[in-house]
Formats: C-alpha cells, sequence, structure tokens
C-alpha cells in the first residue's frame, strides 16, 4: 500500500492543512487478477472479495454486505475499461486533494490546523465517496479511484466538507447521528460545493440517479413532513432510511434533498457557510426543523406536491 503526507497552508492565514494519502487500490488489482484468472462466477467472485479487497461505500451494518454484493455484481463488467485508472492508483488523483481542500478550507474558515487522511479505494462506478473519523477531529475521507477527473472535482468539494467540520469538533463522523445532523451535514457539504462549481447545474451537487432531483421536487413537501418527523432519531434504521434506504414515499436520500433546501434557504437570508459549519451536532435537529417550519409555511413552488391530509 502507497502512501504519501502533504502539508498545504493559504497565504491568507487560513490554518495548515496536513494531508495523508492511503491507497488500497492495489488490494483491489490482488482481488481482480484472481477472480478473471479462475473465470470466477457470482459467488466465486463474491468469496474472493470478501477475503482480498472488502471494501466498499455501504453502512457498517447487517445491510452493508448485502449492498456491497449488490454493487459488486452491477459494476464487475465496468472494471476491465477502468484498469487504467485503476493501475494509476493514487498517483492519477486529480483535481489535487490539496487544491480542493484549501478551497473548502477559505470558505468554512476553521481556526485549527485540519489534518486529513485520503484513502483511495475502487468502488463500483456509484460516485458514492465517504467521510468517517475513527477518533476525534481526525477525518478520512474515501475517494473512488474510477470517477472521471470531472465529476471528482465536486466530490472532493463535498467530502472535503465533512472533514473540516469533524476536524472544527462540529460532528462527529460516525454512522450513528440525527437525521438532523446528517440533513444539516449533506446540505452544507452540497452547497459548499456549488460554491465552488458555480457553473455547474444543481444535479450535479445533489443526485446520483439520473431523474432524482426532478422527483425530490415533485416530492417536495411529503419530503419535508417526512424528514421532520425523525430529526431527533440517531437509530441506525432511520439514519439509513433517510440517506441509502427508501421510506413510505419510495425514494432514496431524503436527508439530501431537504439538506439542499434548508442551506439553500440558510443562505438566501444571508448566512455564510461558515456560519453554517459551526452550528454543533446537538443543536441541528433543532435548527433543521425551525428551517423546514419555515419552508413549509412559504408558498410551494409550481410542481411541488403538496400532499393534502398531512
Amino acid at each position: 500500500m502507497a502512501s504519501a503526507a502533504c502539508a498545504v497552508a493559504s497565504a491568507q492565514e487560513i490554518p495548515l492543512a496536513v494531508i495523508t494519502i492511503h491507497d488500497i487500490t492495489p488490494k483491489f488489482l490482488v482481488f481482480y487478477k484472481a477472480a478473471e484468472s479462475q473465470h470466477a462466477a457470482p459467488d466465486l467472485r463474491w468469496a474472493l472479495w470478501k477475503s482480498l479487497y472488502d471494501f466498499a461505500a455501504v453502512p457498517p451494518t447487517a445491510d452493508g454486505d448485502i449492498i456491497a454484493r449488490r454493487q459488486l455484481d452491477a459494476a464487475w463488467l465496468s472494471y476491465a475499461a477502468a484498469l487504467p485508472e485503476i493501475e494509476l492508483g493514487a498517483a492519477g488523483l486529480q483535481p489535487s486533494p490539496q487544491v480542493i481542500l484549501g478551497r473548502v478550507m477559505s470558505l468554512l474558515k476553521p481556526d485549527q490546523p485540519v489534518h486529513l487522511r485520503v484513502l483511495v479505494y475502487v468502488g463500483s462506478f456509484d460516485g458514492n465517496a465517504f467521510t468517517t473519523a475513527s477518533s476525534p477531529r481526525r477525518p478520512t475521507v474515501a475517494l473512488p479511484v474510477e470517477q472521471s477527473e470531472a465529476a471528482r472535482g465536486p466530490i472532493m468539494a463535498h467530502e472535503f466538507t465533512h472533514a473540516v467540520q469533524i476536524s472544527m469538533g462540529m460532528m462527529s463522523g460516525g454512522w450513528l447521528r440525527t437525521v438532523g445532523e446528517t440533513v444539516l451535514a449533506e446540505g452544507l457539504a452540497m452547497r459548499t460545493a456549488e460554491r465552488l462549481y458555480p457553473v455547474l447545474p444543481p444535479t450535479r451537487f445533489v443526485e446520483i440517479v439520473p431523474g432524482w432531483f426532478d422527483r425530490a421536487e415533485h416530492l417536495r413537501r411529503a419530503i419535508l413532513l417526512d424528514v421532520r418527523l425523525s430529526l431527533r432519531s440517531d437509530a441506525s434504521g432511520d439514519v439509513m432510511r433517510f440517506t441509502m434506504g427508501h421510506g413510505q414515499l419510495g425514494i432514496d436520500r431524503e436527508a439530501y434533498y431537504a439538506g439542499w433546501l434548508v442551506v439553500g434557504a440558510w443562505l438566501g437570508q444571508g448566512r455564510s457557510l461558515a456560519d453554517i459549519a459551526r452550528v454543533p451536532e446537538r443543536d441541528a435537529p433543532a435548527a433543521v426543523e425551525s428551517a423546514i417550519d419555515a419552508l413549509l409555511a412559504a408558498p410551494m413552488p409550481l410542481g411541488a406536491n403538496q400532499t393534502p391530509g398531512r
């Protein structure tokens, strides 16, 4: 496994950012070559994946392996064409993580150094990077190497926003957190990426599957009402339902859409990204609830579902 350490600091006295890069793409290549050489059927391929690689952007829950198996099966035929990028590993990581992190820090204005671990891995072509923290204020951002450079910039900006919030002590970075904190953190990350890439359409920051954003817009009121009911819950099932799972509305990632609206409303009121980044995790449910109430009280945009009777 290759690793390297880099440090950056801006001329505007932004605190030091220390980035350590850890590359696990060689582990994936060992798995891939073993599966190819054995002409592995899906069950054997999955067994080899578990024993030789075993890394995916899935929640640390009982459903994680089910999702990872589904992702592997869906992505398998695409890996051959992506081998040149995969073999480059961290060496092909563009745009520069140091540059993107510096830009995020210039918006969020942390008042202390950021120590960030970037883990480079092979994902499943779904654009799903993630951020976690194994210890307080020490975030890890996992970036899939098979993404295109054009897609990776906004995704880096999104995940580095989470990392800076963790470094500031404003969020824990764990899987179990309230739905309200999830809404705030994801909304802040999407809007920060939007600020850094203003020429891109909203769909580039919000949706993974084409058409999702239009569908969410149509269900606007229903999603806000649904999310509002669970803002204070930190149950794993609720966090899963509002992020990767499907609730009663039949749409995934409701927390992301609610976050896009909530943080967008705050920015429209004159709040800065740096201010929003400083809302403590414990205060997020109440802050998001107030914002959702204001959004529900305002006239709904044309095409939004009014959901009578709720």
